[in-house]
């Protein structure tokens, strides 16, 4: 058995929604896939509609893990981080979530520190961003428009072509195929940012921060970030939030910061997002945290400034 086989992640849903029984119908199931070898594209048993980072509802999920944790150990982190995006992207394949009518809006709350490095406190951040990217976005940090009277993201929507760039409608509508996927992402982000790769990797966060998807899309979205070179995981991390996780990583073109995706250990479900300095600056030391983000809540609902 390789090292990928033994890292095989094997996840069966548990809470009201199935029986015990179900559970070990699932789980021998899994199993039994599992016994017959590698597979390129897990069997998947639909549940709806579920959120890109986060469970929804109470439900849980129940964790076989073949050979323990993801570990660096001597071999290449590539392989390892491509588990833990596996094992992020089953989770988001178990995870149910509404779905979105084009008039509504993707609702999220987190907890904000994106100017970690000058001292500033963290903030409350919610934002309402229209399904079908057509109508106002709306911005609240701390309760209160950021910048009354427009800009940004309670502005006036994107003028084309980047209209809906982003929104529910765009996620919602990109390949499940992950090398399709992150063709599609590198074409639509061209001539922006650094390199295809590290904007193709700021893009995958961007969405895993602040979208909810269908399933298939969620767990594409994983396992694109996975094709990406220079992807790597750490194995302790902690959240704005102070909840403890497992991170992929990838550092910038001029290796100055590092973003790092902070998913949690027991379940693999995304928590938010942190950047760290690897080299001294004026500002900040190498080591030091200089942004970072936690995902409270997410959800859809009818109206911006409508909390569920």
């Amino acid at each position: 058995m390789n090292e990928d086989e033994r890292a095989r992640l094997l996840l069966v849903p548990t809470g009201p929604g199935l029986s015990a029984h179900r559970r070990r119908q699932l789980r021998g199931h899994l199993m039994s896939e599992f016994a017959r070898g590698p597979v390129t594209t897990p069997r998947r048993i639909r549940l709806g509609w579920v959120a890109l980072p986060a469970l929804a509802g109470g439900l849980a999920l129940s964790l076989v893990l073949i050979g323990g944790q993801p570990r660096q150990g001597s071999d290449s982190s590539r392989p390892v981080a491509a588990v833990v995006l596996d094992r992020a992207a089953k989770a988001a394949e178990w995870a149910p979530a509404p779905a979105a009518r084009g008039d509504q809006f993707v609702y999220v709350k987190s907890l904000d520190e994106w100017a970690k490095s000058e001292g500033e406190a963290p903030q409350t951040r919610e934002v309402w961003k229209s399904v079908d990217g057509s109508k106002r976005n709306l911005l609240l940090v701390d309760g209160h428009l950021p910048n009354p009277g427009g800009g940004d993201e309670h502005g006036e929507p994107e003028p084309a072509p980047y209209s809906g760039f982003g929104s529910y409608a765009y996620v919602a509508a990109l390949p499940t195929d992950p090398d399709a996927l992150l063709a599609k992402i590198q074409a639509d982000t061209a001539g922006h940012g650094p390199g295809p790769d590290e904007e193709a990797f700021r893009t995958i966060g961007d969405l895993l921060r602040e979208q909810i998807a269908p399933p298939a899309v969620s767990a594409a979205l994983y396992r694109a970030a996975a094709k990406i070179p220079g992807v790597t995981v750490i194995d302790e991390v902690t959240d704005s939030a102070g909840r403890p996780g497992v991170a992929v990583a990838r550092r910038d073109g001029g290796g100055h910061v590092e973003s790092q995706w902070i998913f949690d250990r027991a379940d693999y479900t995304f928590l938010g997002e942190r950047v760290v300095a690897l080299t001294d600056g004026a500002t900040f030391r190498k080591g030091d945290i200089t942004a970072q983000m936690a995902v409270l809540a997410r959800a859809v609902v009818d109206q911006p400034g409508t909390r569920p």
